[in-house]
């Protein structure tokens, strides 16, 4: 049962990040995952139940962390570079019809998730920080809590049509990302931090 309604939430909470929840109805989804409308029911009262359940889930199954096991071992700069790699695939691919769903139909589910990824990636930034002064890669003197502001508010904002110095394509491209995290890690790194990020960036 719960293996079920596992899979059930990973699918849902597939196709909402691919099209967005208005586009996507619980036929749909009970279609893709081979089963009726009634066993989808029996673990999700309605679709606004689902969309909350899936934001929930992939919340707290995110899909970069800079303190996943996966990258025990590494210094703070890997990590970054590792967190620079994922960001250079996910513009690829970004999430626009989601978050106008979600603020249009779905207002406190909007709120509650946009609150909750401020939060992890502010937990996380901070994190990469602390790892790297103490490592001595990165200047004993940062303010932790604005430097790691700044980045949250950067990379949830760039979208923001608002504020379009950069055209899609730019946004969209390995150059600019390659470009901030450079600029960002030349702005926190120590002299023995810039040392390792020049090998790095040649390798």
């Amino acid at each position: 049962m719960e293996n079920q309604k596992q899979k059930i939430l990973e699918y849902a909470c597939e196709m909402f990040f691919d099209c967005g929840t208005r586009s996507i109805s619980m036929d749909d989804i009970a279609k893709k995952l081979a089963i009726s409308k009634k066993t989808l029911y029996q673990y999700y009262s309605n679709k606004q139940d689902l969309i909350g359940q899936a934001l929930k889930w992939e919340l707290s199954h995110p899909k970069f962390s800079f303190e996943s096991p996966k990258f025990e071992g590494l210094n703070a700069i890997e990590r970054y570079w590792k967190f620079y790699k994922f960001i250079s695939e996910m513009i690829k691919k970004p999430h626009h019809s989601l978050e106008f769903d979600l603020k249009k139909y779905h207002p406190e589910l909007w709120s509650n998730f946009k609150n909750g990824k401020m939060k992890l990636f502010r937990e996380g930034l901070r994190f990469n920080i602390k790892q790297g002064i103490e490592e001595g890669f990165y200047r004993q003197e940062l303010n932790i809590d604005i430097v790691s502001n700044l980045l949250v508010r950067f990379y949830l904002n760039m979208w923001k049509e608002e504020y379009d110095v950069f055209s899609k394509e730019e946004l969209m491209s390995e150059e600019l990302n390659k470009e901030l995290t450079i600029y960002h890690l030349h702005g926190i790194c120590s002299i023995k931090g810039i040392e390792y990020l020049n090998k790095l960036k040649q390798n």
